[in-house]
C-alpha cells in the first residue's frame, strides 16, 4: 500500500494532549488525544505522545517526516527544553526534541503553543494571505502568538506577547510567576481539584475577591 509523507503535529496543555498527522497542505489526516496527566512524569508522556503519533500515522496511511510540538509555556524553542511551567512540572527542563528525535529519527521542532498555533493559521487557515496575524488561544490559560510579515514575533529575548499574563495591578494577586496581576490568577482558568472520574474541574483562581465590595467569607 502506498504511503504519503506527514508531519506529526502535538499539541500539549495543562488539561491535554492532542496529537496526528497532517498533509502539507494542512489538512489533519487522522488525530487523537489523551489527559496531560503531568504527575505520570516526562518518560510517560514521551511513550504517550510516541503511540499516538504511531497510531495516527498509521491510520492515515503516512511516513512520519517530521513532527512539530506546540506547549504552553514557557518552553526554549532554540534548545528544545520545557521551562518551568506551573501545571508541567514534572517536564522542567526535559528536552522534548531530543526525546522525539530519537524515537523517530526525524527532525522535532518545539514552539509555544500559541505561536505554534499562530503560525498553522498564518500559512494554512484563517489568516492565510495576510501579512499580520494576532491568534489568540483560550483555554487553561490565555495566550497569544503574532505572525508579522510571515515571521513568527519572538518578542524581547524570546518573551512574545503574553496578553493574558500582564501586570495591571501592582498590589494585584500574585502570580505563579511571583508577579502580582490583575488578570493573572485573578483571571486566569486554573486546575482545581480531581472529581472522582478523574476529570479536572476547571475554577477562576480568586474569583471571589474581584467581586464587588472585596472577598466574601
Amino acid at each position: 500500500m502506498n504511503t504519503e509523507q506527514a508531519i506529526a503535529a502535538v499539541d500539549i496543555g495543562g488539561t491535554k494532549i492532542a496529537a496526528g498527522v497532517v498533509a502539507d497542505n494542512g489538512k489533519v489526516l487522522a488525530a487523537e488525544k489523551c489527559p496531560t496527566e503531568q504527575q505520570r512524569g516526562f518518560p510517560d508522556a514521551v511513550d504517550r505522545i510516541e503511540r499516538t503519533l504511531r497510531n495516527c500515522a498509521a491510520r492515515a496511511h503516512a511516513t512520519i517526516a517530521g513532527i512539530g510540538v506546540g506547549c504552553t509555556g514557557p518552553v526554549y524553542p532554540f534548545t528544545g527544553e520545557i521551562g518551568d511551567v506551573e501545571f508541567l512540572k514534572s517536564r522542567k527542563g526535559a528536552n522534548l526534541v531530543k526525546a522525539l528525535e530519537t524515537r523517530f529519527g526525524v527532525r522535532a521542532a518545539l514552539e509555544n503553543d500559541a505561536d505554534a498555533a499562530a503560525l498553522g493559521e498564518a500559512f494554512w487557515g484563517a489568516g492565510r494571505g495576510n501579512r499580520q496575524v494576532v491568534f489568540v488561544t483560550v483555554g487553561t490559560g490565555i495566550g497569544v502568538g503574532i505572525v508579522l510579515d510571515g515571521r513568527l514575533y519572538r518578542g524581547v529575548d524570546g518573551a512574545h506577547p503574553e496578553i493574558g499574563h500582564q501586570v495591571i495591578d501592582a498590589s494585584g494577586p500574585q502570580c505563579y510567576c511571583g508577579a502580582r496581576l490583575l488578570g493573572g490568577p485573578g483571571r486566569r482558568p486554573r486546575l482545581g481539584p480531581v472529581d472522582g472520574a478523574g476529570k479536572p474541574r476547571m475554577r477562576l483562581e480568586r474569583q471571589r475577591d474581584l467581586r464587588p465590595g472585596g472577598p466574601r467569607r
